[in-house]
């Protein structure tokens, strides 16, 4: 039994692996063609906060990773490229963003799943039989989009009944779970998982798995996606720790997204759980992730959208500048401050 289990866990561990490696592959594939592209269409967006978040929404989506988009937004800060307030609103769309690119991880319970993880010969036929420039980069986007489902398949084998130990590592997790039924307790397991693969999209991928194996139930599921949220925010602050006040204040935003949707609605999900949860009954185990997250996110931003300059004072007031910074961001406003005063 004991070796069942460890090939299990290390069929498992290999799935999530893979994913990884995917998941890396393909975003990069779209940064080193798009990044620079997303960067020049940041610095023309102006001060409107819905084209801000409306910009941070589709590039997560496109580039596939909100870490990603948080980490250009905190450098361009850091460059002098983009304001506190200009980057706040693109932060709120990349948190939306990235629950719509997770969509597409909730297909690898359909049997889709099968065609897409055929791209993966498909792409390298392509890199075999030509050289073009054009067609290799086809080439390796459809590579490493197969490896994503490739990866998923695997970890999804690892709970199945009739493979090694899955049965053994299906119970095991049960147990956990069902041992592990405190909110605050869920949300902390989420938040180290999410921290130790720097990835919620990887994670979001292994609670998939595991809501498709059936051992999540929705309730579990809610407090699991504010788990994630907030693991997923520490990436962008270690990315700011090397960078000036404006670009940490970017990072320390992207953070309070997460923290103050916690702050708002976990006190009303919470006690209104069980009147919550069957209202996605009708919903296959494997959406309710995503959904859930999406519903969070866009309900998150409205919020903050309102109140996007008393935010933006509340990380002035976390990271407080210099005074001789503060003279030049009020210059950067209005350099004629002061001047035009005396007439």
């Amino acid at each position: 039994m004991f070796w069942e289990i460890l090939y299990s866990v290390l069929f498992l561990l290999t799935g999530v692996g893979v994913f990884l490696v995917g998941i890396v592959k393909f975003s990069n594939i779209l940064q080193s063609g798009g990044t620079e592209r997303v960067k020049k269409v940041f610095e023309k967006m102006g001060n409107n906060r819905l084209v801000g978040f409306g910009v941070g929404a589709g590039a997560t989506t496109i580039i596939q990773s909100s870490t990603a988009t948080t980490v250009i937004i905190v450098g361009l800060v850091n460059a002098g490229v983009m304001t506190l307030a200009q980057s706040t609103a693109v932060i709120f769309g990349a948190n939306v963003g990235t629950s719509l690119s997770n969509m597409l991880l909730s297909l690898s319970a359909f049997r889709v799943k099968y065609f897409f993880m055929a791209f993966v010969f498909f792409g390298a036929l392509v890199k075999i039989l030509t050289q073009h420039k054009r067609a290799n980069k086809i080439a390796d986007i459809l590579i490493a989009f197969g490896i994503i489902f490739v990866g998923l398949e695997i970890m999804s084998l690892a709970f199945r009944p009739d493979f090694l130990g899955g049965t053994y590592l299906t119970n095991g997790f049960e147990s956990m779970f069902e041992a592990v039924q405190f909110p605050l307790l869920l949300i902390l397991l989420a938040f180290a998982l999410t921290a130790i693969i720097q990835s919620s999209t990887a994670a979001t991928a292994i609670f998939i798995t595991m809501a498709y194996a059936g051992l999540l139930d929705f309730v579990a599921i809610m407090y699991l996606v504010f788990g994630m949220r907030l693991g997923t925010t520490l990436t962008a602050l270690i990315a700011a720790i090397p960078t000036n006040r404006c670009a940490k204040k970017a990072a320390i935003m992207h953070l309070l997204f997460n923290l103050l949707g916690t702050l708002i609605f976990l006190p009303i999900v919470w006690p209104l759980q069980h009147q919550i949860a069957p209202l996605f009954d009708g919903i296959h185990a494997v959406w309710q992730i995503t959904i859930f997250s999406l519903i969070l996110n866009v309900a998150t931003a409205a919020v903050l959208l309102v109140f996007i300059q008393p935010t933006n004072k509340l990380v002035n007031l976390l990271v407080k500048d210099k005074p001789e910074q503060i003279i030049i961001e009020e210059l950067a406003e209005d350099p004629f401050q002061g001047f035009t005063d005396k007439f």
